[in-house]
């Protein structure tokens, strides 16, 4: 099958409706003679003469399965602007803590490795005095307070505003 340069605006005008009453006649005499556009003018008023013919043997939907479909696209379209915040809040609240768990092994390495390579018979209560000691209850508080505020954007993201 060869290319033919009239065939884009005879394809243009088929898929518009306006074939041939809204068609220069200089590419309705050339439609005529060139076997291409023939077959393509052809082959498109059938299949939109089967499309048109489908949709009128098509039964009608049942106006309660419409409105059914209808609430159900609404429900999950809510639900999914929804859970939207809370994922990321979700992400961002892992992000902060494998950031935070990575932080206590860089500045506790020491710490861990000694206790790697001791035996846990020795291992007592003093090391987490030791730690309680060093920082104090900083780590306690910084948690507590980062599971507040990222309830609280959570909560703030996720509520329905109208």
């Amino acid at each position: 099958m060869t290319t033919c340069s009239h065939l884009a605006e005879i394809q243009q005008a088929l898929s518009a409706g306006h074939w041939p009453q809204a068609v220069a006649p200089d590419v309705r005499t050339h439609a005529a003679r060139c076997n291409r556009c023939t077959q393509e003018i052809l082959i498109t008023q059938h299949l939109f003469a089967a499309k048109a013919s489908a949709i009128d043997a098509a039964p009608p939907a049942a106006p309660a399965l419409l409105w059914w479909r209808a609430q159900l696209h609404r429900r999950n379209a809510a639900l999914a602007q929804a859970t939207r915040p809370l994922a990321a809040a979700q992400i961002f609240a892992i992000a902060i803590i494998a950031a935070a768990v990575a932080g206590l092994i860089v500045t506790h390495k020491g710490f861990i490795l000694s206790a790697t390579q001791t035996p846990a018979s020795s291992l007592s209560v003093s090391s987490f005095t030791a730690l309680l000691g060093n920082w104090g209850l900083a780590p306690l508080v910084l948690a507590t307070a980062l599971i507040a505020t990222l309830g609280g954007v959570a909560l703030y993201l996720s509520a329905d505003r109208q």
